[in-house]
């Protein structure tokens, strides 16, 4: 079963894998990956991309993990996957193109996305008690305008329509029993 976990920086999505592991075993995957420094850079503010560029290079990055989530067994959890860089790259290209680009690509559909739903504003103050916040988690504005983008994807059923949203705004508790929930099958 190939599952994405999605949410804006500060949902909780590092915690409740790390919880999860001590639970089940699952092959993992995180995006953005090492192996485009470049991304990383951007992100702690040190370079600046044109939006566009950003977003194929976001892309890219999930392309070059296609065939080791292919070659998975069991359960692969991918934490973030191209419903994140449709979502976060608002600025550089139209919501429709995205998904229009994702699309003609041809990245695989998961079987389920579970996404941690949670206003921005909270988001953010958690990112701040944790660590010095990046270019995106340090602007709750843009963080909500990229929560909205989620729960847009959600509601379409964008390449799935196996969409779960969990309110991650509760204790992490209550937050990882509806996770596990999430991912038992139907």
């Amino acid at each position: 079963m190939f599952v994405v976990v999605e949410g804006i920086d500060g949902s909780g999505k590092d915690t409740q894998i790390d919880l999860l592991r001590k639970e089940m075993e699952f092959s993992y995957f995180k995006h953005p990956t090492k192996t485009f420094p470049t991304m990383r850079e951007y992100l702690d503010g040190k370079l600046l991309l044109e939006p566009k560029a950003l977003f194929l290079l976001f892309l890219s990055d999930i392309a070059n993990t296609q065939r080791s989530i292919a070659n998975s067994s069991g359960i692969t959890i991918v934490d973030r996957y191209v419903f994140s860089t449709i979502a976060y790259e608002i600025d550089g290209i139209s919501y429709y193109d995205a998904k229009s680009v994702v699309e003609k690509v041809g990245y695989f559909s998961p079987d389920k996305v579970i996404l941690f739903d949670i206003p921005a504003s909270v988001a953010a103050e958690r990112k701040k008690n944790q660590k010095k916040p990046d270019r995106y988690e340090s602007n709750p504005g843009y963080l909500e305008r990229v929560r909205e983008r989620f729960l847009q994807l959600s509601e379409e059923k964008f390449m799935t329509p196996n969409w779960t949203i969990i309110d991650a705004s509760r204790s992490v508790e209550e937050v990882h029993r509806d996770f596990v929930h999430a991912l038992k099958p139907r």
